[in-house]
């Protein structure tokens, strides 16, 4: 593999360990159900990074995206695209599938982590929002899934035929069809030269 394929491999890489090391960071200190508590029928809630680190999870696994699809030439796998094999063209679809699920649960998580207010059942009990555990980390395995499938899809296909750049053997008309053996190619002869005439040595 080319340095500049594994330059280009590690940069999804790491795009896609951060959206996913943000989200499970989020998931870790996101608003529990036990940390909040009522004053005068309203819920309280502490304060928490859940909100920010969801927020960015999302865009660096958007990021993620669109470096792949710009790098890899990604949009070229689900076209007639010679290089391409059933193998990437799913895995591309999958990376597509996974950055756009897990985009969605980070930012729906965030925004229900910093949702305000409750709701009064019919009992008078009062219910607080809260995020429900595993949605945050399950944004972040979709959005780790999405650069390793992008990756993926890109490693998999079909490297294209290389050519050739070696200079053709030129030979004479008529040479290729004869055999030397039974009819061998007649060359010149050898130029010939008069001897040459040296003065005659003094005694």
């Amino acid at each position: 593999m080319e340095s500049k394929v594994v330059g280009y491999c590690a940069v999804a890489a790491i795009l896609g360990i951060i959206a996913a090391a943000t989200g499970f960071a989020a998931e870790a200190t996101k608003v529990k159900a036990s940390e909040v508590y009522i004053v005068f029928d309203v819920c309280v809630y502490p304060s928490s990074p859940a909100l920010a680190l969801g927020i960015v999870s999302a865009v660096f696994t958007i990021i993620t995206r669109i470096y792949i699809s710009v790098s890899f030439g990604g949009s070229g796998c689900c076209r007639s695209d010679p290089n391409s094999t059933p193998i990437s063209k799913l895995l591309f679809v999958l990376s597509w599938v996974a950055s756009v699920v897990g985009v969605a649960l980070l930012f729906t998580a965030a925004g229900l982590n910093n949702r305000q207010g409750g709701q009064v059942n019919t009992y008078g009990y009062i219910f607080c929002y809260v995020v429900k555990p595993g949605i945050f980390a399950a944004g972040a395995i979709l959005a780790l899934l999405s650069a390793v499938f992008g990756i993926a899809a890109y490693i998999t296909l079909t490297p294209p035929p290389q050519t050739t750049t070696n200079n053709p053997v030129a030979y004479p008309m008529g040479a290729m069809n004869v055999d030397p053996e039974k009819n061998p190619v007649p060359f010149p002869p050898p130029q010939q030269y008069p001897p040459q005439q040296y003065p005659p040595q003094q005694h």
